[in-house]
């Protein structure tokens, strides 16, 4: 395995290929329809062991696509798949990327770019509900939210929180702490929240608990500004 690959134990099992990079690795930060994103996605594809990927523009909505083919498909925040040996790819400088594995009836798979604006459009819940309306047994799901801004660093202002109650609930207040002026965001807790609300089993979701702020390893955005690069994550199955 590239030394630049990380991946998670519950997702490690027969016929499925999955991983995503650090600092240390390719380099996703030109825009989707480069040929050097293209390049990037070759290689996480060959260390991963698939045959192709497809990917999307990411825009910070609640779109959800499906994957029939490689290359990018056009904008959305989440994308899946059940043709075989094609994987999706998300790419993140401090958003968490929900990767999802699904094993019956048939094997689906995709992931979710969960930026503060697509987490409070429920970014989330709009793949898992794709998922299953394409037939896919949400108990039989499996999922891991990747390294990103953690609650221990990722503060926002007001108005994210006004936002997230308005469209999450009341319940979305447990999510925030106060932090002087401004407010701690538990992007995790809200994203494992809606995997357990779509029916996928607590003990089947794994966070991998890596702040990309204040950890070394992985692209910040938040902490390196424009200079930030882009990590990826890409799961599918052979």
């Amino acid at each position: 395995m590239k030394s630049w690959l990380r991946t998670a134990p519950l997702l490690d099992r027969s016929g499925w290929a999955h991983g995503w990079t650090t600092a240390a690795g390719p380099d996703f930060h030109t825009p989707p329809d480069a040929p050097d994103h293209a390049a990037a996605v070759a290689s996480l594809s060959a260390a991963v062991g698939l045959d192709d990927a497809a990917w999307v523009r990411q825009v910070h909505g609640g779109t959800v696509l499906r994957a029939e083919g490689p290359g990018c498909l056009g904008e959305a925040d989440a994308l899946w798949s059940d043709r075989p040996g094609l994987g999706v790819v998300g790419r993140s400088a401090d958003c968490p990327l929900v990767i999802v594995t699904c094993d019956s009836p048939s094997p689906r798979w995709g992931f979710a770019h969960a930026s503060w604006r697509s987490t409070v459009a429920g970014i989330t819940a709009e793949l898992m509900a794709a998922l299953k309306n394409a037939g896919t047994e949400p108990t039989a799901c499996r999922a891991v939210i990747g390294p990103s801004a953690g609650p221990c660093c990722y503060e926002v202002g007001d108005e994210v929180r006004e936002q997230a109650c308005e469209s999450l609930g009341k319940l979305a207040e447990a999510f925030f702490v106060r932090r002087g002026e401004r407010w701690l965001l538990d992007l995790w807790r809200v994203n494992v929240a809606q995997l357990i609300a779509a029916g996928v089993p607590g003990d089947h979701v794994q966070v991998t608990g890596v702040c990309t702020i204040c950890s070394e390893g992985y692209p910040s955005y938040r902490r390196d500004g424009a200079a930030a690069g882009r990590f990826a994550a890409m799961v599918g199955h052979a």
